[in-house]
């Protein structure tokens, strides 16, 4: 009243729920693909070795099961030795499927290491951050013309310091969605159910004193 605050509302919602079943989402729809995947990638294998051994080609199936298995191997081993939490090795084990399938060159960092979660944050918080971030990155790429599709994460950790890369060759993005993208409800899709993805990786970074 003539500039002078004499009293003031407050609005408290609860958003619980909603980071509940944004964390379901965002973890069970990549472990479900992530089985999907697999599963195609198991029976696209299976059909090459056949082939491999039906041409007579016996040297160069086998040499082809031995490059399949290390390549699993070093994977598993990186994740294992870098990534100490149980649930980011395989939401990163599940992109790294899925990125295949897409046709995605999905890479993760090879210095890329993790061993504790920010003062007052879990692996709830960064299953929906990681899996937020690399979500929409998998939809900038496809969505681009361009032959060589790529996304790049990197985690790294000192005792005082958390940060999270994902770089993605894509389709970018303009002012506008510069401006809008963590505000709840906006989105570019025209699919139900968008729009609270990045508002909830900004609440959850925000939370953590993070920026």
């Amino acid at each position: 009243v003539n500039g002078e605050t004499i009293g003031a509302v407050a609005v408290f919602q609860d958003r619980t729920e909603v980071k509940k079943l944004a964390e379901e989402l965002t973890g069970v729809k990549a472990f479900v693909q992530a089985l999907r995947v697999q599963n195609h990638e198991h029976k696209n294998k299976m059909h090459t070795i056949a082939g491999l051994l039906q041409l007579g080609k016996h040297k160069k199936a086998m040499d082809y099961i031995m490059h399949a298995n290390e390549e699993w191997d070093v994977l598993m081993d990186f994740l294992h030795g870098r990534i100490k939490d149980d649930n980011l090795s395989g939401l990163l084990l599940s992109k790294v499927r899925e990125g295949k399938e897409l046709g995605i060159e999905f890479e993760i960092d090879k210095n890329s290491r993790w061993d504790h979660f920010p003062k007052g944050m879990d692996h709830h918080d960064f299953v929906i951050i990681l899996g937020n971030l690399i979500e929409n990155a998998f939809e900038a790429v496809q969505l681009s013309n361009k032959a060589e599709k790529k996304v790049f994460v990197s985690l790294d950790q000192t005792d005082d310091h958390t940060s999270i890369l994902i770089e993605d060759n894509g389709i970018g993005m303009d002012e506008e969605t510069i401006a809008n993208i963590f505000k709840d409800g906006f989105t570019l899709k025209s699919e139900e159910g968008h729009g609270i993805g990045l508002f909830l990786v900004h609440e959850m970074v925000t939370k953590g004193g993070g920026s």
